[in-house]
């Protein structure tokens, strides 16, 4: 990589560039550096899903723009878990779409892009749209509470009105995935922070239980604290934890402190894990009675 010109070392460039530039062709064999795609060679080997789009950018053509899950990757939205972006997905409003190994090439009459980095890539709700041709219905309902929430680290994919989901979805019309697009609309919620939350909110609703606030505020002695799922008539607070608030010292003190906040101000809180999301029988029956005990006070 050193013996690169600076102009080539930070991505994927094409072979004739790299001629212009002075460097030996010798340097351009196959074989002498990654060759990601014909005619294109890169300084590295790339593994994640930012290196592997940026090994494609010199071919794309003018308004091409990475698409469907690819895009959503990119703008860190949620997709499944051990999800592969095998293929990455590329749109072209006109003409003819890429025709490269591991690239899968999409039409459409419009296509509104912008840029993650220095990456061309569809809007965040069009990337959500999309993918509700490519995932399941719950990952698609992940990805519109992300969109409504605060997950993405994008200002531009993060915290947007439900209205402008709606909208998206009857600007969608009866194209893939429409009618998985108009079913998850009735379950996404603004103020979800993270997808296990999606999660266990749906389990416990589609057990039959009341729906909860999401990430509702609680009123303690030292001001208010968030909880991922609250149930205020009942005074019941339900939070999901994942193995860093067992591994991480400084949390699992934090959720002490935290616990005894929510007792004193004489709430109920409940804490779940991914084993109450593979088997959620004793969660159910726990926050079941709980809420008929804080109902009957």
């Amino acid at each position: 990589m050193h013996s690169l010109p600076p102009l080539l070392r930070d991505g994927a460039f094409r072979v004739g560039e790299a001629l212009e530039l002075g460097l030996p062709e010798r340097r351009l064999r196959p074989g002498a550096l990654p060759t990601p795609h014909h005619g294109v060679r890169a300084p590295r080997e790339s593994a994640s899903l930012v290196d592997r789009c940026r090994d494609v950018l010199p071919v794309l053509g003018t308004g091409q723009c990475f698409s469907h899950d690819t895009a959503a990757g990119l703008w860190g939205l949620p997709l499944p878990q051990g999800h592969r972006f095998d293929p990455l997905h590329v749109t072209s409003p006109t003409g003819g779409r890429p025709r490269r190994p591991g690239v899968v090439g999409h039409r459409a009459g419009t296509v509104t892009g912008t840029f993650v980095g220095a990456l061309p890539v569809v809007e965040p709700l069009t990337a959500w749209a999309q993918c509700a041709a490519l995932v399941p219905l719950d990952d698609v309902i992940a990805m519109g509470d992300a969109l409504a929430g605060r997950w993405s680290k994008h200002a531009t994919a993060r915290e947007l009105p439900i209205e402008r989901l709606a909208a998206t979805v009857r600007a969608w019309g009866s194209r893939r995935g429409a009618r998985r697009l108009r079913e998850a609309m009735r379950w996404i919620r603004p103020r979800v922070w993270s997808p296990r939350e999606t999660a266990l909110r749906l389990l416990l609703v589609r057990a039959g239980l009341p729906e909860p606030e999401c990430n509702g505020e609680v009123t303690t002695a030292e001001g208010d604290l968030h909880a991922d799922l609250v149930w205020r008539d009942a005074r019941l607070a339900v939070e999901y934890e994942g193995d860093h608030h067992r591994t991480d010292r400084g949390q699992w003190r934090r959720d002490i402190a935290r616990a005894e906040l929510f007792a004193d101000a004489g709430w109920r809180r409940v804490r779940a894990t991914d084993d109450d999301l593979a088997d959620p029988s004793r969660i159910l029956r726990r926050i079941s009675r709980h809420l008929t005990s804080g109902a009957l006070q």
